[in-house]
């Protein structure tokens, strides 16, 4: 049977084998992303860098081409093979990660993480488009969340990964160790994953390509993707300024090693982030079949617990009450993946969800990736003395002010629930 008659039926082994593929994808995106924040403590000691300027190598520095050339990468999914962009970009970020180990100084690291946000710009527009084609509407957020898995478990492998060959090798040496295997990722992407037809379950809706004014005057009236994109934005500046800092907070606030903090922080932050983020989408198919609020009322409940609980966290001088308080808002913070971006897909035409999910990640991550590390590393340059001695409650400062963006975006999810069943498309609504 032909992969589009497997989609067609709704069923087959092939298509778990597809979204396990782009699962493992996604994995190595972000170990290859969050990576930079496990070894920016001895980046910055050997480059001499400041806060802010970590804050933006973190973060404006990879959300720039990642914003700016998704849109254009995503207009190309909705035409051509989406799996030969896929597999493309893999190969073209996973290079520029192993390049970051040659760096010698500020300049030369901010043009290499250009290079990684542009090779990883092609990575979710087209994975979410395929995703689409393989699964119907009522099954999308449960199949989005197991892709989404790769966020956790990528920056989990990332962390112990990270924090071990740091100590026992060297930065440098990690960049090589996680980068290289990317490329053989990616030719086994190409012989693996094959392109689906466009819209097997939307055929009584237009599944060609849409002209780009056509998407953004479609998009321009659809009020719930825009408060969604912002909602998301909002949670993805938060989460970006936690990943980027909880690291160096760790080294700085408590006596533990690289190795000891990227296997206490992963197992803390980042299991309950991959449970909630399966639970996520486990809920949102569920409860939505009832009421399609649910997709937007279950990450406003997640986040609006997420801020003070994190603040609280932060408080704590005993790293181990930090770590047990941590857990449940790093469970919220993975309930929102697959409400968000499943509803995205739903709101939109076959013929232009990966432009559509790449407007998203646009807004996302040009707000989220592009301010939450700069912001977190601006304020901690802020409040840092002149001798640098307060440099350990400085950081500290900075994320307790940062974490309470969670309870604002909570407003947003709840407003995008108020219109979905509006603008809601999908098949069977």
């Amino acid at each position: 049977m032909s992969v589009s008659g497997i989609a067609a039926k709704g069923g087959g082994f092939y298509r778990n084998i597809v979204l396990g593929s782009l699962f493992v994808i996604y994995t190595f995106n972000f170990i290859d992303r969050l990576i930079f924040s496990v070894l920016q403590e001895p980046i910055k000691q050997e480059l001499g860098l400041s806060d802010l300027q970590m804050g933006i190598l973190n973060g404006m520095a990879f959300a720039v081409f990642y914003t700016v050339v998704g849109l254009p990468i995503a207009w190309a999914a909705d035409r051509f093979n989406r799996v030969n962009i896929i597999s493309i970009s893999l190969a073209i970020w996973s290079a520029f990660t192993a390049a970051s180990g040659l760096v010698l100084n500020f300049w030369q690291m901010f043009f290499v993480r250009l290079g990684v946000g542009f090779g990883e710009a092609g990575c979710t527009p087209p994975a979410h488009s395929l995703i689409s084609d393989y699964y119907r509407a009522p099954e999308r957020a449960r199949a989005i969340a197991i892709y989404s898995l790769g966020i956790p478990i990528g920056g989990l492998i990332g962390l112990i990964a990270g924090g071990w060959v740091v100590e026992n090798i060297g930065w440098r040496q990690a960049f090589f160790i996680v980068g290289l295997p990317g490329i053989l990722v990616a030719v086994l992407a190409k012989v693996i994953i094959r392109e689906p037809k466009r819209g097997a379950f939307d055929r009584q809706r237009l599944t060609n390509p849409v002209p780009f004014l056509t998407v953004i005057k479609a998009l321009s009236s659809n009020r719930t993707f825009w408060v969604f994109s912002i909602a998301g934005s909002l949670t993805s500046l938060g989460g970006y300024a936690l990943n980027a800092w909880m690291v160096p907070h760790f080294l700085r606030t408590f006596d533990m090693s690289y190795a000891e903090v990227g296997f206490k922080f992963g197992i803390v932050g980042l299991l309950p982030t991959a449970f909630g983020t399966f639970i996520g989408g486990w809920l949102a198919d569920h409860m939505g079949k009832k009421n399609l609020r649910w997709y937007g009322l279950i990450p406003a409940a997640s986040t609006i617990i997420m801020g003070p609980m994190f603040f609280l966290a932060l408080q704590m001088q005993n790293p181990w009450w930090l770590m047990v308080i941590w857990i449940l808002p790093a469970i919220g913070a993975g309930v929102w993946f697959a409400p968000l971006f499943a509803s995205i897909q739903n709101l939109v035409e076959p013929g232009m969800r990966a432009f559509a999910s790449s407007i998203n990640l646009f807004v996302v991550n040009i707000i989220g990736l592009g301010i939450g590390p700069v912001l977190a590393g601006a304020l901690s340059t802020h409040f840092t003395l002149p001798d640098g001695s307060n440099e350990a409650q400085a950081l500290q400062m900075a994320l307790s002010i940062v974490v309470w963006v969670y309870v604002i975006s909570a407003v947003f999810y709840y407003l995008a629930s108020r219109t979905i069943n509006k603008d809601w498309h999908g098949d069977g609504h």
